[in-house]
């Protein structure tokens, strides 16, 4: 039974993924409870959801006679985090509610439900809390120098030393991201994601199938679909290599769905590193992209109002 409670959301533009920690961090659900994001539907539509998720979960602890301590979402950029307030505009996601106060309408949500309005309510970037999960409950703890990268509709990245996060060093941009590098006749975004992944697809005369999909494929043995991720794998560490050079990391963390794939990936990705001269890092999967996320969200919680 839990006592106190943090209610953790993960939006993304495919699904909305939502979970409740205790203070020792662990789920509520055995398994994350998903939702259609309807991220591309209009303003009212899309907040009245939130509202129902947030609702709805809040509702349920009610009943267990639990204490709220705080609310944690973890939203794509761009965003005034601090604010509460989403900038998402020209990508066919959230735009609808571009410039909307979030924050705002949410301490109203649940004051109607008879919270306090002092509730802690805070806004990160997803790929940030993932970073945070990692580096301080995860597979990255007692590392010094972490770089975390997710693979999913695009690349998202944190790099953490020192339990701080890096931003406006290391060639590493002030936003503390490398989404936007120009990379091959692109953006890094646009070729160490599932976009990238579904051009090697396409390359090896394979359409019409889905990451997931070539991930269940090769875990079947299909021998073309572990080539494409193997492919990916090179075109990865050619995006990331100029960054792993500079910041010389002593664990690299992918997280997201295609993360699954990385035994297909590895070796591939080690070979070109090796040939470019880095020093490999220790390389590895999250073993819960959510989870670790979530985490992230209750550590920033306790950071920021000392919970």
């Amino acid at each position: 039974m839990f006592k106190q409670y943090y209610l953790c959301l993960d939006v993304g533009g495919t699904e909305i993924k939502v979970n409740i920690l205790n203070k020792e961090k662990q789920p509520f659900y055995t398994e994350n409870i998903c939702y259609e994001s309807k991220a591309r539907q209009d303003q009212h539509s899309i907040l009245q959801h939130f509202k129902t998720i947030i609702t709805e979960h809040l509702q349920i602890m009610n009943g267990n006679d639990a204490e709220l301590l705080g609310i944690g979402i973890a939203f794509p950029g761009p965003f005034d985090y601090e604010n509460g307030i989403s900038l998402i505009r020209g990508v066919r996601k959230y735009d609808a509610i571009y410039q909307a106060n979030l924050k705002e309408l949410m301490i109203q949500w649940i004051i109607k439900l008879g919270f306090q309005a002092t509730t802690p309510i805070i806004f990160e970037n997803d790929a940030t809390s993932f970073a945070k999960g990692e580096y301080y409950c995860g597979v990255a703890k007692g590392q010094n120098k972490a770089m975390f990268i997710t693979l999913g509709t695009g690349c998202g990245s944190t790099f953490m030393e020192n339990h701080r996060i890096v931003k406006n060093k290391y060639g590493i941009n002030q936003e503390g991201m490398v989404y936007d590098t120009p990379f091959l006749a692109g953006t890094i975004d646009e070729y160490l994601s599932a976009k990238g992944l579904m051009e090697i697809a396409k390359a090896n005369n394979v359409t019409n199938v889905d990451a997931y999909h070539l991930f269940v494929a090769a875990e079947n043995g299909d021998v073309i679909a572990q080539r494409i991720f193997s492919q990916f794998g090179t075109q990865i560490a050619q995006g990331l290599r100029p960054f792993i050079l500079s910041f010389a990391p002593d664990i690299l963390v992918f997280g997201g769905q295609i993360s699954h794939s990385l035994k297909w990936m590895i070796d591939s990705m080690q070979e070109e590193l090796t040939r470019g001269g880095v020093r490999l890092p220790l390389i590895c999967n999250s073993l819960d992209t959510s989870l670790a996320t979530f985490t992230g969200l209750v550590q920033t919680l306790e950071n920021d109002h000392k919970i």
